[in-house]
C-alpha cells in the first residue's frame, strides 16, 4: 500500500525504489541508532484545556494511544530525521504554496488528528442540510429573492453586499451553482462543532487532504490508520463524477477540465493534482478557444469541446485573461455559459453565499428554504450594520474576533484580544467609516492538537475544513445531490495564533475518520 501510495503521486518507480531501499537499508531514512540520548517528547508540551489527544493527567486519549507509542519507540531524534524526510518529499514532488510571494513546500504536520466517525456522521448531517440552503439561497438572490419578501434581509443589505455579480444572473437556473462548498469547523475548549464560516468561490485544500494520507504512510509508515478508517483518496472520484454531472446529460465522453492562471498561481500543485486525480484536463485561458456558444481547447493545432469548466481562478480575472485568440475571455464564456453549451463551477457570483454578513442569516436560510431546524449552530455574529450591534461591538472589540464581509484567506481579520490598543484604534476608524462592511464574532478557544516541531510536541490550534459536492440531479426539477467527502483537511495555525489560513503560514494534517 505504501509503494502504490508513493507511486500515485507521480506514477515513477524509482519513487517506489526509493521507498524500498529506504524501508529495508537497515533503519529509516538514516536514522539515529538506538542507543542515542532521546529527548522527551512532550518536554514542551504545554496541555491546554481542550486539547483533542490528552486528558487532564497528559495520558493519551484512547484512539491516540497507538499514534503516541509509535512515537515514542521512534523517539525524539529519529522523528525530526521523519520531519527533514518529509520536506525532501514535498520539495522533490513540488508540493508547495504560495505566501507573500514565496513558493515553499506545504507544511504538513506528522503526527495526525483522529475523529471518531460518530461525530463525522452527524457533522455530516448538519454539512448537507447547510450546503443546500446556501445553494437554494444562491438560485433565490438571482432569481424570484423570497428570501426578500419573507423579511429576512433587507434589500439594500443584499443589494450592498461585494460578493453580488451580474455575471450571476447569466448562470442557467437549472445549473448547480455551488458545485464545491468548503466549510469551515472549529471546535471549543469544551469539545462543541460549530461552524465558522462557509466558502463558495474556489474553497482550496482537497489536495492536500488526499496528499496527507499517502505522505504519512510513506514517510512515516509506523502510523497506521485503524482497520475501518474512512478512505481519503476516493474523494477525487466523487468530485470528477459531481462536476461531470454539471453537463446535465449521462457521464460518457464528457470532458472536464480544471482552469488555472498557470504556474504563477499560489495553489498551482493543487490545481495540477486534482486534474489529474479527476481524469481532467489542466487549462489556462490561453488554451481555449471561446465562443459565444462553446467552449474549445486549442491543442497542437486543433481543437476540442470542453463540457465543464471547473474554475480555479478568481472570477474578476475572467475579465482581463485572454484566450488563445489574444482576447478576454469572459464576456464570451459566461455567453457559453448562459446558453447551456458550457457548465462553470463554481458559478460566478458565488461570492454572495460566503459574505460574512450573510453567515449570520444561514439558520434562516435553512428554515426558509428546506423547513428544517438548524443541525449545526454558528459562531454568535454581530452585523455592524445594525446600530446596536455596531455600537456593542465598538465597546467590546478587544474581546471580539473582527473581520472584512468580503475577505476571505484570513484577510483582514483581527483578534482583539492579540491586538494592541493602537491597532485596535486603527480598526475602529475602518469600522466606523464603513460599518456594513464589517463583522463581529465571539472568541472561540480553538481546540488544540499535538504537533511535531524539532522532533517534539508541541500545541497548536485547529480547525477543520469539510469538503460538500453536490451534484446536478439527473431528474429536472429536483434539488441537487449532496456528498460530504471523507477527506477533509485539519488546519493548523502557526505558533502563538489562531488564524490556520496557508496564506498566512498555516498548514496542516492528515485526518482520520476513525471507528
Amino acid at each position: 500500500a505504501r509503494q502504490r501510495a508513493a507511486f500515485r503521486e507521480r506514477e515513477q518507480l524509482t519513487d517506489v525504489v526509493d521507498l524500498l531501499l529506504a524501508e529495508t537499508g537497515g533503519g529509516h531514512h538514516g536514522e539515529p541508532s538506538a542507543g542515542a540520548v532521546r529527548q522527551p517528547l512532550l518536554s514542551q508540551y504545554e496541555l491546554r484545556k481542550g486539547d483533542e489527544a490528552f486528558g487532564a493527567d497528559r495520558q493519551p486519549t484512547a484512539g491516540f494511544a497507538p499514534v503516541m507509542a509509535a512515537m515514542e519507540s521512534l523517539g525524539s531524534a529519529a522523528l525530526e530525521t521523519r520531519e527533514r524526510a518529509r520536506d525532501r518529499h514535498q520539495t522533490e514532488r513540488e508540493v508547495t504554496f504560495t505566501v507573500d510571494g514565496e513558493t515553499r513546500p506545504f507544511p504538513i504536520d506528522l503526527v495526525p488528528r483522529l475523529i471518531e466517525q460518530s461525530q463525522w456522521r452527524t457533522l455530516e448531517k448538519g454539512l448537507k442540510q447547510r450546503a443546500l440552503a446556501l445553494e437554494a439561497f444562491l438560485h433565490d438572490v438571482y432569481g424570484p429573492r423570497s428570501f426578500v419578501r419573507a423579511g429576512h434581509i433587507p434589500t439594500y443589505m443584499l443589494d450592498a453586499a461585494p460578493g453580488l455579480r451580474p455575471t450571476g444572473a447569466l448562470v442557467p437556473a437549472e445549473a448547480v451553482r455551488a458545485n464545491v462548498i468548503g466549510t469551515d469547523l472549529v471546535r471549543d475548549s469544551d469539545g462543541k462543532w460549530c461552524v465558522l464560516e462557509d466558502n463558495l468561490r474556489v474553497p482550496s485544500g482537497l489536495a492536500y487532504a488526499m496528499h496527507a494520507r499517502d505522505l504519512l504512510s510513506t514517510v512515516v509508515p509506523e502510523f497506521v490508520p485503524p482497520p475501518g478508517t474512512l478512505p481519503s483518496g476516493q474523494a477525487g472520484d466523487t468530485l470528477g463524477y459531481a462536476l461531470r454531472a454539471a453537463a446535465g446529460r449521462p457521464h460518457e465522453d464528457i470532458h472536464l477540465a480544471v482552469l488555472t492562471s498557470g504556474t504563477g498561481d499560489s495553489a498551482w500543485w493543487e490545481h495540477r493534482t486534482l486534474a489529474n486525480r479527476m481524469n481532467a484536463e489542466l487549462v489556462q485561458p490561453k488554451d481555449l478557444v471561446v465562443t459565444e456558444g462553446a467552449v474549445y481547447r486549442l491543442e497542437h493545432g486543433k481543437r476540442y469541446q470542453i463540457d465543464v469548466i471547473y474554475r480555479r481562478l478568481d472570477e474578476d480575472l475572467l475579465d482581463h485573461v485572454p484566450g488563445a485568440d489574444g482576447r478576454p475571455i469572459g464576456r464570451r464564456l459566461m455567453a457559453a455559459v448562459r446558453s447551456g453549451g458550457v457548465a462553470l463551477a463554481n458559478a460566478p457570483g458565488n461570492g454572495i453565499g460566503d459574505d460574512k454578513s450573510i453567515y449570520a442569516l444561514v439558520p434562516k436560510m435553512i428554515q426558509h428554504f428546506l423547513g428544517e431546524e438548524p443541525l449545526l449552530e454558528g459562531v454568535r455574529t454581530y452585523l455592524c450594520s445594525d446600530p446596536q450591534s455596531l455600537e456593542e461591538v465598538l465597546d467590546r472589540m478587544a474581546e471580539l474576533v473582527l473581520k472584512p464581509v468580503d475577505g476571505y484567506g484570513g484577510a483582514g481579520v483581527t483578534i482583539g484580544p492579540d491586538t494592541s490598543a493602537s491597532e485596535l484604534d486603527a480598526v475602529r476608524q475602518q469600522v466606523l467609516l464603513a460599518p456594513s462592511r464589517w463583522i463581529a464574532q465571539d472568541l472561540v478557544k480553538l481546540s488544540t492538537h499535538p504537533t511535531l516541531v524539532g522532533g517534539v510536541l508541541e500545541p497548536r490550534h485547529v480547525d477543520l475544513r469539510a469538503f460538500v459536492v453536490l451534484s446536478r440531479s439527473p431528474e429536472p426539477g429536483l434539488a441537487p445531490q449532496a456528498e460530504v467527502l471523507s477527506a477533509p483537511l485539519t488546519r493548523v495555525a502557526p505558533s502563538g495564533s489562531m488564524i490556520v489560513n496557508s496564506s498566512r503560514g498555516g498548514g496542516a494534517k492528515d485526518t482520520w475518520l476513525v471507528p
